[in-house]
């Protein structure tokens, strides 16, 4: 481990080992695909390191074949796993075409116009484009987190730095060309010189604190995606996918009937007879029933809306800048649709309804008060024959 053989290894290993601690997050929740795809940048960058510095393969233009590819690769992974993290879903062709392009430029200079100047500046400015393409696609995106905004910040300067560090080897030009022309004359040496030149040192160097940097950020980031979930689950009806209880109250605790999202009214309903579906059909049955008429109270409500199951089959909603008449009517096209759906597991000609309450919510009570009101407009629908809407009449109805 002479000729700061260990610093140099450094690298390579500390890649390994957070390529594993990234597979091993990606085993433990498998439907994080970017997960992997980091799994997969370090797993490739600590490939291509170890096959330049062990020289596997042994043949110096395969070895930079097969590095150029792991390196290209890896910054590939790097880049289409942060961009599926925040939701930018397939492979960019702009990104794949410029990885080609390098591969396809650093087969050319090596065994057409061999020039290892040209390929430093080709392998380094080619992946500083990538990097700062993908960080400028991410800035369009909103709801930008704060760790979001972290890697962003880190990618920006990933990429840019690739830059001003291949704009050093212009001093080492010369000694370069010289090492390009000379290696078969004595490789072992002029290998020995090259790697203590300013350009490798800070090339390794900038590598190793950039890898340490995106890893350490990139870590946060999953553990912090996973911290959400398991508190957003917490707030989720298992069966339907729905909020509980509990996530429609943290969903609707900054909501005021006098905010920005005003007027707002609850429809409250109940399907009918559904302790009969149960007893009759089964309760796989009866859950496949609430899970139909979840997906139909979702194709009615909009995106600032909140939706609940609040337990067995009572559901309730919270409309946005919906008044009385608004919420009425989506109530009564979701109790039609309700009894016009098959719903899965039922025989043929079986029908289910529901039975809806209306409440506008008035800006002298709380929430709860305007639930109540709702829901004691469902007891007045199951009470006058089921399969209805019925509107609380308090307060004034808006045209």
């Amino acid at each position: 481990m002479s000729e700061g053989g260990i610093y140099l290894f450094a690298g390579p290993a500390f890649a390994l080992i957070v390529a594993a601690t990234f597979f091993g997050a990606w085993l433990y929740q498998r439907q994080r695909g970017y997960v992997l795809l980091f799994a997969i940048t370090f797993l490739t960058f600590a490939l291509g390191s170890l096959s330049q510095m062990l020289r596997i393969p042994y043949d110096y233009g395969s070895n930079t074949m097969v590095s150029a590819i792991l390196y290209t690769f890896a910054i590939l992974c790097l880049v289409e796993g942060i961009m599926l993290r925040r939701g930018v879903q397939g492979v960019d062709v702009v990104l794949v075409g410029v990885a080609g392009t390098i591969t396809a430029l650093l087969y050319y200079f090596y065994y057409i116009d061999r020039d290892l100047v040209a390929r430093i500046y080709i392998g380094n400015f080619g992946y500083g484009l990538m990097v700062v393409y993908a960080a400028v696609r991410l800035v369009r995106l909103s709801n930008q987190k704060v760790i979001d905004r972290v890697i962003l910040i880190l990618l920006f300067l990933f990429g840019l730095h690739f830059f001003p560090r291949t704009l050093m080897t212009v001093r080492d030009g010369e000694f370069i060309r010289e090492y390009a022309r000379n290696l078969a004359n004595d490789p072992q040496a002029l290998r020995v010189a090259f790697r203590t030149s300013p350009f490798w040192q800070v090339l390794n160097f900038s590598l190793l604190i950039s890898a340490f940097l995106m890893a350490l950020t990139l870590l946060a980031a999953v553990a912090m995606d996973v911290i959400e979930d398991l508190s957003r689950e917490g707030g989720v009806d298992a069966l339907t996918g729905l909020a509980n209880r509990r996530g429609f109250h943290r969903q609707a605790k900054t909501i005021r009937p006098d905010g920005p999202l005003a007027p707002v009214s609850v429809v409250y309903c109940d399907i009918d007879r559904f302790k009969t579906i149960n007893d009759t059909y089964g309760h796989p049955v009866g859950d496949r029933v609430l899970q139909t008429f979840a997906r139909l109270v979702e194709k009615e409500v909009r995106a600032d809306d909140v939706v609940a199951r609040f337990g067995g089959e009572e559901f309730v909603m919270l409309l946005m800048r919906a008044n009385r008449s608004g919420a009425t009517g989506l109530a009564e096209r979701l109790r039609a649709e309700t009894e016009l759906t098959h719903f899965p597991g039922l025989p043929h000609g079986a029908t289910v309804t529901a039975s809806f309450g209306v409440a506008e919510w008035r800006r002298d009570e709380d929430l709860t008060e305007a639930m109540h009101r709702a829901d004691r407009m469902v007891y007045v629908a199951k009470r006058a024959g089921r399969n209805r809407v019925v509107v609380d009449e308090g307060g004034p109805l808006a045209d």
